[in-house]
């Protein structure tokens, strides 16, 4: 970490800086500490970022999605405003080093070491694009590690400057590149469209770099394009990958999107090895556990003359981007700062400039990486040229393989999980969910769940088209269904049309029916807290009522178990969990786990109050016969 400079605010938000963390391609990155204590790191955008109005729309959006991610993996987004000055995004700080540190400073890590960063990272990317998301430059200065783990960081910003440096909109054009050389898919060096595929060939990368030492394609020194062209052509360098390492990271590493294992394979694949305790070498935890103490005990700037600092008054501020808002006054754009701001005036006068910084920088995402991003912005045109160059004069009779224009893509806007609940005539309605990731046209982008009353089908639709209007998708093709032998669910889910609304949901219509959708949990445990523990449904007579007991499990999967009373005692029913939301829970139908005992119908539960959740059952209008579940107390 370096000293803040006289061209770096004291401010930012409601956070005080503490000291420079490293500097890239889109801004700098401050540690940070809020009013309340809690240290953090801050992303500052660059003033020529700041001043292009469409990568703000994309960072608003990126940043907004990104706050959806969860889980342990990942560094958590915590505070952003994308309508300032100069926009910013705060995140949870997490004190470790970058993975490219810790091989540059202490060499490979052991082959158990690297397996449990495979789980880790594999966990974060799930995470990531749980949200539709892709990370899109997963590579060692992104990944930080810890005493207990791998965190990623930095996800869900670089679409936003995707579109900024291809001078037009990525959906429709080909012709920009977005990554880091030595840790890019070949669909990213050859500008085509970017799925959680290319994420799983970064992994392969960082996993044969934090084995070897080196990537998996040599370095730059010959050029970037030479290396880039071994990225689409030739087969990866694992010489020094431990054996029972090699397999995985050469799956990773298959040219071919469609060929690489999911992240739900290599999550299974290295379960046995998620990091815990002590999963790096004792000199190496030592060391991690030394930064961290000296990081988080930073201490404040000392202002001039034993003044105390003072945060600038808030005061009413109309912003360019959004509506006025009662916030800390944004930093002042000037020509005369590289960031596009002049450092604040205070009330207890000005603060004394700190040191200087060195004529180097290093941290991060550092200067290095801007410098390459700026070398690979804009290569696909005489990439094309090059790459046919470098095999002729090799002797390479291998054809090159061709960029071709990226037929739609989805906007951020319809990315993620919805929900909705759909009519079906005066007397009846279903619930439906809709996953929707990245891709393009004709591709399946989305994962189609219908609640009936008595089944859960879930389809796969391809897309037909896209554009910031509408993206509409094609009949669905079946994946699966509760039961398995359902009758109602052996008709493909139909043509559909989904519209943004401009409060955030969507509107959704098929075959002249139409509702509305809301954004839906996306996380690996859906289910609220409120939602878990066990409930009795006293109903008449009472040899029908039920006690369900409701637990954690993800999208698809068994999420609840019951038992019957009278008649129905020696009954168990499993249920799988079709969707969630903070104050919703749509449950399919209860199957009976032998013969003779009824199927129980779908359900909708909703709290009632503390204690009490509200049962409607699918295969009827809701606040019709709404019945009560209660708590059962242990």
């Amino acid at each position: 970490m370096e000293p803040i400079s006289a061209e770096d605010p004291a401010w930012i938000g409601p956070y005080r800086l503490l000291g420079l963390l490293g500097e890239g391609g889109m801004g700098r990155v401050y540690l940070a500490r809020s009013e309340g204590g809690r240290t953090v790191a801050v992303k500052l955008i660059l003033r020529q970022l700041a001043l292009d109005g469409e990568f703000r729309q994309r960072f608003a959006q990126e940043v907004s999605a990104a706050r959806r991610v969860g889980g342990r993996w990942t560094a958590p987004v915590l505070d952003a405003d994308t309508g300032a000055a100069v926009p910013w995004v705060a995140t949870g700080y997490i004190p470790g080093p970058s993975l490219a540190e810790v091989v540059g400073d202490h060499g490979p890590l052991p082959g158990t070491s690297v397996r449990a960063l495979a789980s880790g990272l594999s966990q974060a990317l799930e995470a990531i694009h749980s949200t539709g998301l892709v990370h899109r430059d997963l590579k060692p200065s992104n990944i930080l590690v810890t005493v207990d783990g791998p965190r990623v960081i930095d996800f869900g910003i670089a679409r936003a400057l995707d579109a900024q440096s291809a001078a037009g909109d990525v959906r429709t054009r080909t012709g920009a590149v977005v990554g880091s050389p030595g840790f890019m898919s070949p669909e990213q060096v050859l500008g085509r469209s970017v799925t959680p595929a290319s994420d799983v060939f970064c992994l392969g990368a960082v996993l044969a770099y934090a084995a070897t030492g080196r990537t998996p394609f040599g370095g730059a020194e010959s050029g970037v394009h030479s290396l880039l062209y071994r990225i689409v052509q030739e087969d990866p360098d694992l010489e020094g990958v431990p054996p029972k390492l090699a397999g995985l990271v050469r799956a990773c590493l298959i040219k071919e999107p469609s060929g690489r294992p999911s992240v739900a394979e290599l999550i299974e694949a290295t379960r046995d090895a998620e990091p815990a305790g002590a999963w790096l070498p004792g000199a190496l935890l030592a060391d991690l556990g030394q930064r961290a103490a000296r990081l988080l005990d930073a201490e404040l700037p000392a202002p001039a003359h034993g003044a105390v600092p003072h945060r600038p008054q808030a005061q009413p501020v109309g912003l360019p981007y959004g509506p006025t808002a009662f916030q800390t006054p944004p930093p002042v754009p000037s020509p005369q700062h590289p960031y596009g701001y002049a450092p604040p005036v205070h009330p207890t006068g000005p603060f004394p400039p700190a040191p200087a910084p060195p004529a180097n920088r290093s941290g991060s995402g550092g200067r290095t990486a801007a410098i390459v991003l700026s070398i690979v912005v804009g290569l696909p045109v005489m990439l094309i040229v090059l790459l046919m160059l470098i095999g002729w004069l090799a002797g390479d009779d291998k054809k090159t393989p061709e960029v071709r224009e990226i037929e739609g893509a989805v906007p951020d806007a319809y990315l993620g999980a919805w929900e909705g609940t759909v009519k079906a005539g005066p007397d009846g309605e279903f619930q439906g969910r809709f996953d929707i990731v990245q891709g393009e046209k004709q591709e399946m982008v989305a994962t189609v769940t219908y609640t009936l009353p008595y089944a859960v089908c879930r389809n796969r639709a391809p897309l037909v088209s896209a554009d910031d209007e509408k993206v509409v998708l094609g009949t669905g093709s079946r994946t699966s269904s509760v039961p398995a032998d359902a009758a109602g669910c052996a008709k493909p889910s139909p043509e559909q049309t989904f519209t943004a609304q401009p409060d955030g949901t969507l509107l959704w219509e098929s075959r002249g029916v139409s509702t509305t959708l809301r954004p839906a949990e996306t996380s690996r445990a859906p289910v609220h807290p409120k939602f878990l523990g066990t409930w009795s449904l006293p109903t008449e007579p009472a040899a029908n009522s039920l006690r369900l007991t409701i637990n954690q499990n993800g999208i698809g999967d068994d999420v609840v178990t019951a038992t019957g009373a009278g008649p129905f005692k020696e009954c168990r029913w499993k249920g799988v969990l079709a969707g969630a939301h903070t104050d919703r829970l749509v449950l399919g139908p209860l199957v009976p786990a032998k013969t003779g005992c009824p199927v129980r119908s779908s359900m909708v539960l909703t709290p009632a109050g503390e204690g009490r959740l509200y049962v409607d059952r699918v295969d009827r209008p809701q606040d019709v016969h709404r019945e009560e579940l209660n708590r059962v107390t242990p």
